[in-house]
C-alpha cells in the first residue's frame, strides 16, 4: 500500500484540501487504533507505557483536529489516569507539556486544542506533586504548570474564579526558598504565568508568594534565572496592579532596615528589584523615587542607604532616560564623580556602576562626562571610571545593541592610552572593555588590536625578565592587554569568522621571552581551544612547538627571607596554562596532538610540583578512556613518579594542609587504579609489580576500597 504523504513529504498549499483532510483523518484514526489500547493497557511494561504516552503525545500534538470528539475524551482522559498513576506520572507531565505547548499559542497557523475537560483536574494533580519529596517529580511539574497555565490558564472558564489557582499558588509560596534556586525560579515563573491569566488571582500571589520572594530578594545566595524571575514577577505585580507601587517600594527598603549586616551582592539584588519596579510604574511615582535617591545621595547619611541609592539610579538609569527629568542628571553626574573622593570603598564601586548604567540610557549626558574624567582624573580614578565604561560597554553587549558603533571613534583612544598602565587592575579592565567591544564590533577591533602588537612587539628580554629600558617595560605591558583582550573576546562569543585571519598575529606574542605575555598568550589560546577550537585548529603547529618548550620550563629564583631562604619558580603559571591547553585538545582538538610526543611530557608532569602532577593525574585518567593504547605503551615511565606521590609522607601537616596531602595521595592512587584497569598495562612486570605493592599495603586498603566505590 502507498504510504499516506503526510509520513513522506508534507502537504503544500496547492494540494486539495478536502483530498488533505480525508488522508489526515485516515492516519490520525489509524494512529489512534494503534495507541489507545496501549495507551489504555495495565499489564504492560513501563518502557511500553512511557513510549505509549509519547506517541500520544505526538498524535495530540500534530493531529487532534482530525481525531473525533470521542476519541479526543478518551485519550485525554487515559491521559489524566496515567498522569494520577504513581509509576506513569513523570511521563505523563511530560506528555501534557508537549500537547499543551503545541497546541497553545497565538500564531494563527496553530489550531488550538481544548484541554478543558481535564485542564483542572491536571493542574490540581500536579499541584499536589509540588508537596512529594521527588525533587525531579517537582521540576517535572513545576515546568508542566507553567506551560499548561501560559497557553490554556486563560481560556478555561472554570478557572476565572482563581480558587484553584489559589491552591497552586500555596504550593509555589513552600519552594520558593534560597535553598534550591532553580526551584525557586520555576516556581516563580509559573506565579507570573498565573498573574497574567487569571486577575481574580492577584490577591493571592500578594499574599502566598510576595513574602517569600521578598525574602529571597536580599539572598546572597539569589542569581541568574531565580533573579531574572524575582525581577520578572514584581514587574508584573506593578503592571498588574495587584501591588501598590508605594506599598511594594516600603516593602523593599524594608528589607535593608530589617538586616543589620547585608552582604554587597545582596544590596545589588535589593537595587535591582527597586529599579525594575520603579521603571515600570508611572512617572509620578518614578520622578518621587528619584528625589528620594537624589536627597538620599545628597543628604549622604547612612552608607547603606547611599550605596542602595547609587545602584538604584544605575539600574533605573539603564531602563529609563534620567536625562528627561529637569535637573536629575546633573546633579546625578556632579554625586557620581565626588563619591569617586569618598573613603568608602562600597560607594567608589557603586558609583563607577551607576555611572556606567546610567550612561547606556542618557548617553548624550553621562558618556561624554565620563570620557573627559578619563582624561582629566589622576591615575587613582582611573579604575573606577574604566569600570564604568566596561559597564556601559557591557550593557550594550546584553542588549545585542549596535548603537555603540557611533561611540567607537572616542572610546577606543582612552583604551589604548591605559592599555600600557603600569596598574595590572587597570589593564585588566581596558581588556575587558576592548574584549566586550570585540564581540559588538570585531572588525575594527581587531585591526586595532592587531595594530597595537604590530606597534609594541619589541621587547628586549633576558632569562624571560624585561629589560630595563622604558620601551620594552611598556610594549611588554600592552601585548598583555591585547592578550587578554583577544581571550575575553572568545570567551564572549565574538564573531570566530572575523577572528580568524588575525588569529596568527595573535599567536606570536607565544614566542615572547616574557614570563607575563608568554603566560597571557597561553591563556589566551587555551581560551581558543575551550571555546572555539575550530579557530586554531590550522594553527596547531605553531602552537604546539612553544607548549612542549613551556611544559618543561623552570625559572627558579631565591627570595631571601631574613632567617630562610625560599625558592620561587616563576614559570609555574606556564606549565599549568600549557597543561591546560594539552588537556583541553585531548578533548575537543584530538587529531591535533602528537600523542607519542606528549606522553613524556606528561610522564614529567607526574614528576612536578603539587598542582601539576594534580593535573596530569587528571589527564592520564581521561586518556586512559580515550587512548588507552598510547597509556599502555608509555605506562613504565609512570610508575616511579607516581610511587614517590603515593608515598608521600604527612609529616606534622594537621587541618587543611594534612587533608590536601592526603587527596594528593588519593589522587596518585585514583590514577593507578585506572591505569590498572587498560588492556595491556599489567604486561609491564614493573607497573605490575608497582600495582601488586600498592595493594599489599595495608595503609592503601581503606582509600582503594573508597576508590573502587567511586565507579
Amino acid at each position: 500500500a502507498e504510504l499516506p504523504r503526510f509520513f513522506v513529504t508534507g502537504y503544500s498549499d496547492d494540494d486539495d484540501a478536502a483530498t488533505k483532510k480525508k488522508e489526515m483523518d485516515n492516519v490520525a484514526s489509524s494512529l489512534y487504533e494503534a495507541i489507545e489500547p496501549l495507551l489504555a493497557a495495565h499489564d504492560v511494561d513501563q518502557e511500553i507505557k512511557e513510549c505509549a504516552l509519547s506517541a500520544c503525545a505526538s498524535l495530540l500534538s500534530a493531529l487532534h483536529s482530525n481525531l473525533t470528539s470521542g476519541q479526543m475524551g478518551i485519550m485525554l482522559t487515559l491521559l489524566l489516569e496515567r498522569l494520577r498513576n504513581e509509576t506513569t506520572r513523570i511521563a505523563a507531565i511530560k506528555t501534557l507539556s508537549n500537547i499543551a505547548a503545541a497546541s497553545g499559542g497565538d500564531s494563527m497557523e496553530v489550531d488550538n486544542m481544548d484541554l478543558s475537560p481535564i485542564l483542572g483536574d491536571a493542574i490540581s494533580a500536579m499541584a499536589s506533586f509540588l508537596k512529594q519529596q521527588s525533587r525531579s517529580l517537582k521540576q517535572s511539574s513545576l515546568e508542566a504548570l507553567n506551560i499548561v497555565i501560559t497557553y490554556h490558564g486563560s481560556g478555561d472558564a472554570s478557572l476565572a474564579d482563581g480558587q484553584l489557582f489559589a491552591s497552586v499558588l500555596e504550593e509555589l509560596a513552600n519552594l520558593i526558598v534560597d535553598s534550591d534556586l532553580h526551584l525557586s525560579h520555576l516556581s516563580l515563573r509559573v506565579s507570573i504565568s498565573i498573574l497574567k491569566v487569571c486577575p481574580a488571582c492577584r490577591p493571592h500571589v500578594k499574599t502566598h508568594v510576595l513574602p517569600p520572594a521578598l525574602a529571597i530578594s536580599t539572598s546572597p545566595l539569589l542569581q541568574d534565572l531565580a533573579l531574572e524571575s524575582l525581577l520578572a514577577l514584581l514587574e508584573q505585580l506593578v503592571i498588574s496592579d495587584a501591588v501598590e507601587f508605594s506599598d511594594l517600594l516600603i516593602m523593599l527598603r524594608g528589607r535593608l532596615d530589617s538586616k543589620e549586616t547585608i552582604s554587597k551582592h545582596s544590596l545589588a539584588n535589593l537595587a535591582k528589584c527597586i529599579g525594575t519596579i520603579t521603571a515600570v510604574t508611572t512617572s509620578s511615582n518614578r520622578e518621587e523615587v528619584v528625589d528620594d535617591i537624589l536627597s538620599s545621595l545628597e543628604a549622604a547619611s547612612d552608607p547603606r542607604n547611599v550605596q542602595l541609592s547609587l545602584l538604584v539610579s544605575g539600574d533605573l538609569g539603564r531602563v529609563v532616560d534620567l536625562s528627561s527629568m529637569p535637573g536629575v542628571a546633573d546633579r546625578l553626574l556632579s554625586i557620581y564623580m565626588s563619591s569617586f573622593d569618598s573613603g568608602s570603598e562600597e560607594a567608589k564601586h557603586a558609583a563607577a556602576y551607576a555611572l556606567g548604567h546610567a550612561s547606556y540610557g542618557a548617553k548624550s549626558v553621562f558618556l561624554p562626562a565620563l570620557l573627559d574624567a578619563m582624561e582629566k582624573s589622576g591615575q587613582k580614578k582611573q579604575y573606577l571610571l574604566l569600570s564604568a565604561l566596561r559597564d556601559f560597554i557591557q550593557c550594550h553587549q546584553k542588549s545585542g545593541s549596535e548603537e555603540i558603533s557611533s561611540t567607537l571613534p572616542v572610546i577606543v583612544p582612552h583604551l589604548v592610552t591605559h592599555s600600557g598602565d603600569t596598574e595590572e587592575g587597570v589593564r585588566t579592565m581596558v581588556a575587558e572593555c576592548m574584549g566586550s567591544l570585540t564581540c559588538l564590533q570585531p572588525a575594527p577591533m581587531l585591526q586595532k588590536l592587531q595594530e597595537l602588537v604590530s606597534d609594541h612587539s619589541s621587547i628586549n628580554s633576558e632569562g624571560g625578565r624585561v629589560a630595563e629600558d622604558s620601551d620594552s617595560k611598556k610594549n611588554v605591558l600592552v601585548c598583555w592587554t591585547v592578550a587578554t583582550s583577544v581571550k575575553l573576546a572568545i570567551a564572549g562569543r565574538a564573531d570566530a569568522a572575523q577572528l580568524s585571519p588575525f588569529m596568527q598575529s595573535f599567536l606570536k606574542l607565544l614566542d615572547q621571552e616574557v614570563i607575563t605575555v608568554r603566560n597571557a598568550a597561553l591563556l589566551m589560546v587555551y581560551s581558543a581551544v575551550h571555546h572555539m577550537p575550530q579557530l586554531v585548529a590550522g594553527f596547531m603547529k605553531e602552537i604546539m612547538q612553544p607548549l612542549y618548550e613551556v611544559a618543561e620550563l623552570k625559572m627558579e629564583r631565591k627570595v631571601d627571607l631574613g632567617p630562610f631562604t625560599h625558592t620561587v619558580d616563576d614559570a609555574l603559571p606556564l606549565r599549568k596554562a600549557a597543561l591546560s591547553i594539552f588537556a583541553t585538545c585531548l578533548e575537543k582538538l584530538p587529531g591535533s596532538l602528537d600523542i607519542t610526543a606528549f606522553m613524556p611530557v606528561l610522564a614529567k608532569a607526574l614528576r612536578d610540583v603539587e598542582d601539576i602532577q594534580l593535573q596530569a593525574h587528571q589527564i592520564v585518567i581521561s586518556m586512559c578512556m580515550r587512548q588507552p593504547t598510547y597509556i599502555a605503551a608509555a605506562v613504565e615511565t609512570f610508575c616511579d613518579p607516581l610511587e614517590k606521590t603515593i608515598n608521600k609522607k604527612t609529616g606534622q601537616k594537621t587541618g587543611t594542609e594534612l587533608e590536601r596531602a592526603n587527596e594528593w595521595i588519593k589522587s596518585g592512587l585514583r590514577t593507578m587504579v585506572a591505569l590498572s584497569r587498560v588492556d595491556g598495562s599489567r604486561n609491564c612486570r614493573k607497573f605490575a609489580d608497582f600495582v601488586e605493592r600498592t595493594k599489599g599495603n595495608a595503609k592503601f586498603r581503606q582509600p582503594l576500597e573508597a576508590i573502587e566505590e567511586e565507579r
